[in-house]
């Protein structure tokens, strides 16, 4: 082989390698870029209010009125409205909720209702009573 064909040859597979590179760096894909992210989700406990009443005795006499309180507690950050109501008492006897049988509680307060029991003249109603006070919501944050 002379070596014009040597140079055409060499000519040949270097442009033939070059096209092969070319081909390789058009066909080829940019690397990818991947980016994350990361967001942490906490599930609190659902909001709540706590009741207790006090004193938790009372003793009094026919013709007088006995008075207590109701006292609610925000826990977990409950915010609402909260309706009081007492049973377990004969209906002879009065119950009166002051100021009010409903009250708003804010996120982290305590509140509370004065409770009066009306026992009219009537020694028939003599003896011991469970009195049941409820609070409840249904308007809450």
């Amino acid at each position: 082989m002379n070596n014009f064909k040597r140079t055409i040859l060499a000519i040949c597979l270097v442009v033939g390698i070059l096209a092969i590179a070319i081909i390789i760096g058009i066909t080829q894909q940019p690397p990818v870029i991947t980016k994350t992210a990361e967001v942490t989700l906490t599930i609190n406990p659902s909001p709540d209010f706590s009741l207790a009443a006090t004193p938790e005795h009372l003793d009094s006499f026919p013709d007088r009125v006995a008075t207590f309180t109701a006292s609610v507690t925000s826990v977990n950050n409950f915010g609402g409205e909260i309706v009081f109501s007492v049973s377990g008492l004969p209906p002879e006897i009065t119950v009166s909720i002051l100021p009010s049988n409903t009250l708003t509680l804010g996120a982290g307060e305590t509140r509370g209702v004065q409770i009066d029991i009306g026992i009219p003249l009537n020694q028939a109603l003599v003896g011991d009573y469970t009195i049941t006070v409820t609070a409840k919501s249904t308007n809450y944050n």
